[in-house]
């Protein structure tokens, strides 16, 4: 059953891959310096480490984090891994109690496994990382616990407060209209519209840790005037390769957005399986 979770999510990645999202990296229009094939190698010697039974969370995490990062030599799926790696940890024959199980797993990580989810954000350096220096700082953590610094991040970054609110973020605001959306429209414009939806919702964390509230701000402010203009109209426009244009020219990344999106694509496809009730 793992080796299917697994494909289901190689096949988020791939997807996600393979749409325009304004500002992040596609097969349609690339950042300078990433390649489609690393993000294919990130996603499939992550995903073969989802799958050890011999390992717990925090150390399929770290192991994914550290491989990834030490092969490609930066960067290129660690949200994505902290969001996705919980999920693997579901019994098959409890995806039913999907919510409950998905609390019950993030609820017991213990603190020798969160030491290894925090070691496995500062090696893999996210962009931002160092700029922060207040409470909660990973990079000097002094005596938090890992529950508390998770806490204090949630305030700021939104893979935190997925950790913290048992990603309410994708259950009840990204899935249920992505749902909607595969009824209405094809599957890459729904994927873009998804990416769109986490855009205008709230401040990106990368763009927020790299470039600070203003910019996040205004950016958010763009993403839902863009998603509003797509929506009225029923059809992807030329906005979206303007706004795309944009935001690379200045190099601000939605790079969250992308890992929530990613996340958002395989709960849809575990549930298209298994037809549980969120």
């Amino acid at each position: 059953m793992n080796k299917l979770i697994q494909k289901l999510y190689y096949k988020s990645c791939q997807e996600e891959l393979m749409v325009l999202k304004p500002g992040n990296h596609s097969i349609h229009s690339g950042i300078i310096g990433m390649n489609n094939k690393r993000f294919e190698f990130a996603a499939k010697v992550s995903g073969e480490i989802f799958i050890n039974k011999k390992l717990d969370l925090g150390e399929k995490i770290y192991q994914s984090a550290s491989k990834c990062f030490n092969q490609l030599g930066e960067n290129y799926n660690l949200g994505i891994i902290l969001l996705c790696a919980p999920i693997f940890e579901i019994l098959p024959n409890r995806l039913s109690n999907f919510k409950a199980e998905l609390n019950f797993v993030l609820r017991n990580i213990n603190e020798f496994q969160g030491d290894l989810i925090l070691r496995a954000i500062k090696e893999s350096k996210p962009a931002g990382l160092l700029k922060y220096e207040g409470p909660g700082d990973v990079c000097k953590r002094k005596k938090l616990m890992f529950k508390k610094i998770m806490e204090i991040g949630s305030q700021r970054d939104r893979i935190s407060k997925c950790y913290v609110n048992n990603y309410s973020e994708v259950l009840d605001g990204g899935l249920p209209f992505f749902e909607f959306l595969k009824k209405k429209t094809t599957s890459n414009n729904a994927i873009i519209l998804l990416y769109l939806f986490y855009l205008s919702s709230s401040h990106d964390s990368h763009i927020l840790r790299k470039y600070g509230h203003e910019k996040a701000c205004m950016i958010t402010k763009k993403a839902k005037h863009i998603l509003k203009k797509i929506i009225s109209k029923k059809k992807i426009n030329t906005q979206l390769l303007y706004f795309d244009k944009y935001l690379k020219s200045f190099h601000y990344n939605p790079g969250t957005c992308a890992d929530l999106t990613v996340t958002t694509l395989l709960i849809s496809k575990i549930r298209d399986i298994f037809k549980f009730q969120i």
